[in-house]
């Protein structure tokens, strides 16, 4: 079994030797790290250090988002097996084998660990995919054994068998950041497709401290913008529609966007 870890970066040099060291891939021979930094103004420094870890580096110079820079990472891998990565995360090889183990053994085309805080402090990674108010929703998961099997994961850290990600044509670029990997898996389930969570592999993340330079207000506005755009392709237009004035109403009532308002219009209505 071969795996290819792809991680992509943005201002992550600070945290980039810290994860390649977690990840001991000197005990795995068929594994492979493809790094790709995003438009950094590290970049210099990310490569030199996944040059000096043995890892194939891509360098954009432009910030191609998520699931474009995933993407790319991807079209350069070799693996049976894809492992998208966010350099903050802390897991090891060996955690990645088990996961992937576990999802051929269940007959599990996409499947990630539990997410801890750095204290060990366990966070919901799993649940049901956006779905307007109005229609008819369940809890978008359901447990069996060891596995909870579930609508969609946290893409912090998701493996994914090559075959099953290459059919569905990869994360839809027009995600630039947040639902990307939502969408994934809601067009792996619509393919009969399962995605699920292996209780027993637990990784650890401060969650947010894989870029520099990005704010809350921005991850918020980016966060709408991601969620107004799912809605558009999964749903009706009226739906979508319903979903801009939502996050219209949120910019213009709440305190923490009034100095990005103009910005953050402009976010939503492209």
């Amino acid at each position: 079994m071969s795996v290819s870890i792809i991680t992509v970066t943005y201002n992550s040099s600070h945290i980039l030797t810290d994860f390649i060291e977690t990840l001991e891939l000197s005990k795995e021979e068929d594994f492979e790290l493809i790094i790709v930094d995003s438009g950094s103004d590290d970049a210099a420094r990310s490569e030199a250090i996944g040059q000096a870890a043995g890892a194939r580096v891509v360098r954009n110079e432009l910030n191609v988002g998520y699931g474009t820079g995933s993407n790319i990472g991807a079209a350069d891998a070799s693996g049976e097996w894809l492992v998208f990565v966010n350099p903050d995360v802390s897991v090891t090889s060996r955690q990645l084998r088990d996961l992937i183990g576990i999802a051929r053994l269940n007959g599990v085309q996409c499947i990630g660990p539990r997410v801890a805080s750095m204290d060990g402090q366990p966070t919901r990674s799993w649940g049901r995919t956006i779905t307007p108010p109005w229609r008819r929703r369940n809890d978008g998961y359901t447990e069996s054994g060891s596995l909870i099997f579930a609508e969609t994961i946290s893409g912090c850290c998701m493996a994914i068998s090559a075959d099953a990600f290459r059919r569905l044509g990869g994360f839809d670029s027009a995600f630039f950041m947040f639902c990307e990997e939502m969408d994934l898996h809601r067009r792996l389930g619509d393919s009969d497709g399962r995605v699920a969570i292996a209780r027993e592999v637990v990784v650890r993340t401060p969650g947010g401290a894989s870029s520099l330079g990005v704010s809350d207000r921005w991850r918020s506005v980016e966060r709408m913008v991601g969620h107004t755009r799912y809605v558009f392709k999964h749903f009706s237009r009226v739906e979508g529609f319903v979903a801009i004035a939502y996050n219209l109403f949120k910019i213009a009532f709440q305190s923490k966007f009034r100095s990005r308002r103009p910005a953050s219009i402009s976010f939503l209505m492209v």
